[in-house]
């Protein structure tokens, strides 16, 4: 395995509280612009993901929560964590000074690191670059007072190895891989496997969060999922089922009846045209299916 380029200094050991955050099996994605995604008036929700894309992107919307935070704009009692992944192109304009002061503001129960973005097509110097810069934002969120949620990222097996070890060493215990695309390439072993060879070599049981997919990784134990697909799919008529994905019209679930707390003895078909009664049983099946959010 290649080494990290030479002028990349070493980052001292136990940084940090090294706080686990408690994942649940599943823990929903919801839209902080949409409340057809809130259901905690409806049924148990312990955690929930916050996007700061949503906010960041919207300056009306954040400064409106920014004056009472998150907690109080969503009604939510249970536990809030801020993604910061978000768009390559709004990832360039922030700073750790950036991220630091809405984590403040928005005052979240964890929140993951500054995100960065790294590309396999790039010359070796510039993911390399990237990859310095998203340790170099973890170490300024290595104070804070609430845990954090390290990245797992990297363009090669040896960036993401040396980025997961330094992460480990600054005392995180927690990590999300973002793994929407990574899925969709059909790449994610590439990041997985190195991932969870750098916390066998370290030592470390972390807790790890697998972001943006809404099925289980194939031999994978004892990882979380948070995801939104149960209602982005639930605005386009998708109804799940068991792990797989049906238009509502489909004959083969279409005349099923379903007795979740949404559907409550109804057919798929009696859902059509209601996002917000098949959004809560995708919510539901998805829970199901990904271990339970309680």
């Amino acid at each position: 395995m290649r080494p990290a380029p030479e002028h990349v200094s070493q980052i001292p050991p136990e940084l940090g509280s090294g706080a686990v955050v408690d994942l649940p099996g599943f823990i929903p994605i919801v839209s902080v612009t949409d409340r057809r995604s809130w259901f905690w008036d409806d049924i148990r929700l312990p955690m929930i993901v916050v996007r700061l894309s949503e906010l960041v992107t919207r300056p009306s919307l954040l400064s409106e929560v920014s004056k009472v935070g998150l907690h109080s704009h969503l009604g939510f009692d249970g536990k809030i964590v801020l993604s910061t992944i978000m768009p390559d192109e709004v990832i360039d304009r922030l700073s750790p000074e950036d991220y630091l002061s809405w984590v403040s503001i928005l005052k979240p129960d964890a929140t993951m690191i500054p995100d960065n973005y790294t590309y396999t097509d790039d010359p070796l110097y510039l993911s390399w670059s990237q990859t310095i810069r998203l340790i170099r934002n973890a170490l300024a969120f290595s104070e804070l007072d609430i845990p954090t949620i390290g990245l797992i990222k990297g363009a090669t097996p040896e960036q993401v190895s040396w980025s997961t070890k330094q992460l480990v060493r600054m005392g995180y215990r927690s990590f999300a891989l973002p793994a929407r695309e990574l899925s969709r390439s059909d790449l994610l072993d590439n990041v997985l496997a190195p991932a969870l060879l750098a916390f066998e070599e370290c030592q470390v049981s972390p807790k790890l969060m697998i972001y943006g997919r809404s099925y289980p990784v194939k031999g994978l134990k004892r990882a979380s999922y948070a995801n939104l697909s149960w209602f982005l799919g639930a605005k386009g008529g998708t109804y799940f089922k068991g792990g797989f994905q049906y238009d509502t019209t489909d004959p083969d679930i279409r005349f099923e009846k379903c007795d979740c707390d949404s559907c409550r003895g109804r057919m798929a078909q009696d859902l059509i045209g209601d996002t917000r009664a098949i959004a809560l049983h995708n919510l539901l099946d998805l829970n199901r299916g990904l271990g339970g959010f309680w």
